[in-house]
């Protein structure tokens, strides 16, 4: 945080002028900052010790949680659930906490869900599906979308229900033309445990009470291999969408202390007192799983180098609807401009960025972050903050680079944002691994990279040509992408054939 915002959030009301999009919204959020202290609905030293990089920053932290900490999936007390209080009251538009201090403490409003007996949200005229997430609803990223997109298209025969857990909270939703919370257990697994007995309780109950016939794993982050052993042995089908290479390594992106791709250097792994366990209940879950989806053919490779014996893989593509843009591709020069979208974390390629544009003595390159870019990564481009999953086009737009760089330090399995910036139009520098490899390779709407060597990177963007440029414009052109009913209707087709099977 900088040192003016961090001054200005000791000034409430200036820092919530300096944040908010008008006056109107602004006069609302003071009004909202004023009330929840009048009825001590904030609790400071639960917040500060819960969530330590607040307490680092010296940022205000009733402030962080009204303009990041909800966004994020945090607590402002040990009672109060803003995730529930979002989706349970349909006339909450602003944060929570905010509605709960103006309107909803009259109201005598519910603040977290009532824990009923799961048995009575069980309809007995659809076949359940159990869809299981990492994310909490309300943070969820591309995977969790992508598993949002999937139910909202289900077939009516089938009822959908979600699981998600953070660590320290299991959140079960039930989905019917909205999503309701409908149970929270209070439950912390170790971290890398294979199992659990209270969480294998919690997968029990809930099998049971709510009569699920199918399951679908989309990831078993901040979950145990309970959930796989509970199913075979109540004979359960489930099929498992793999996201990254979690079931190979708790690494998760098989990443090394560099944050670089560890080429299966397993000796060398902080995992590796551990992996061979690992391994073995991840195999166990994928070979037993009535199908493994995953996005790519890169997939199966690097999961098939481990486990020769898997061949129940199925490829899906993640399908989306996006327009494509009226953006006009140029190479500009005198700076090349280039937007990073995403996440930018240090596997996400930030350590390579910081390195690419140390080399840059004469400014050649201007960089653009949008999305999550780690704090240390402001000085070298400009932060255009997050952007909402339908506003891509319009940042870039705004932008108006010549490049969009995807850079990688692992595997990808496929990249949402490779979708994306295709879609917009714009040619793409992306490193030479994994899906980002396989459909570069297969389109050239772009071109690859290697991340080992930040130095012909840096050459290679100043060394394009506009012939070359308007090629891979061209080739962009071309490619056909999946719809989501495409996609959708793939799922619809699996859920129907084990269905029919049961």
């Amino acid at each position: 945080m900088s040192f003016k915002n961090r001054l200005m959030s000791k000034i409430p009301a200036s820092y919530i002028l300096h944040k908010s999009s008008n006056k109107t919204e602004a006069k609302l959020i003071v009004k909202g900052y004023n009330a929840i202290r009048k009825n001590n609905l904030f609790d400071d030293e639960f917040y500060l010790n819960k969530y330590p990089k607040v307490k680092a920053s010296g940022m205000d932290p009733l402030l962080h949680y009204i303009f990041f900490g909800f966004n994020e999936g945090k607590k402002p007390n040990k009672d109060f659930d803003g995730v529930f209080y979002k989706y349970h009251y349909d006339d909450v538009e602003i944060n929570p906490l905010i509605h709960y201090a103006l309107y909803g403490i009259d109201e005598n409003r519910q603040i977290k869900v009532a824990n009923e007996d799961l048995a009575n949200f069980n309809d007995l005229n659809k076949t359940n599906i159990l869809f299981v997430l990492h994310e909490k609803i309300g943070t969820i990223g591309g995977t969790g979308f992508t598993n949002l997109d999937i139910i909202n298209s289900l077939d009516k025969r089938f009822g959908a229900f979600i699981l998600t857990s953070d660590g320290e909270d299991v959140e079960l939703w039930k989905f019917t033309s909205s999503l309701e919370k409908i149970a929270n257990f209070n439950c912390h697994p170790k971290k890398y445990e294979f199992l659990d007995n209270r969480l294998a309780g919690i997968y029990e109950e809930i099998l049971s009470k709510l009569d699920i016939k199918i399951i679908h794993i989309n990831h078993l982050i901040n979950h145990t291999f309970d959930l796989a052993e509970i199913a075979n042995k109540k004979r359960i089908p489930y099929i498992v969408s793999i996201h990254d290479f979690y079931y190979i390594c708790p690494s998760i992106h098989l990443i090394n202390e560099n944050y670089s791709y560890c080429e299966f250097k397993c000796k060398t792994c902080k995992f590796e007192t551990i992996l061979k366990d690992w391994q073995k209940y991840g195999f166990k879950l994928l070979e037993n799983a009535y199908l493994n989806i995953v996005p790519s053919d890169s997939v199966i490779e690097i999961y098939k180098s481990v486990y020769s014996d898997l061949n129940n893989f199925k490829l899906i593509k993640h399908g989306r609807d996006i327009e494509k843009s009226n953006i006009e591709p140029e190479l500009s020069k005198n700076p090349i401009k280039i937007a990073i979208p995403g996440h930018i974390s240090q596997h996400k390629g930030s350590l390579l960025i910081k390195k690419i544009k140390n080399l840059d003595k004469d400014n050649a390159l201007e960089l653009h972050f949008m999305g999550t870019a780690i704090p240390n990564l402001n000085k070298y481009g400009i932060n255009h903050g997050r952007y909402k999953r339908g506003d891509f086009n319009k940042v870039i737009a705004e932008i108006n680079p010549s490049f969009i760089a995807i850079l990688s330090t692992c595997p990808e399995t496929f990249s949402h944002t490779l979708t994306e910036s295709w879609k917009s139009g714009i040619p793409v520098i992306a490193t030479n691994i994994g899906a980002l490899k396989e459909r570069v390779n297969k389109t050239g709407g772009g071109w690859l990279v290697d991340y080992k060597n930040p130095q012909k990177i840096y050459d290679k963007i100043l060394s394009i040509d506009e012939t070359d440029y308007l090629e891979k414009v061209e080739n962009i052109s071309k490619i056909n992408f999946k719809s989501l009913k495409e996609m959708t209707d793939e799922y619809n087709k699996i859920y129907g054939e084990m269905s029919d099977e049961l």
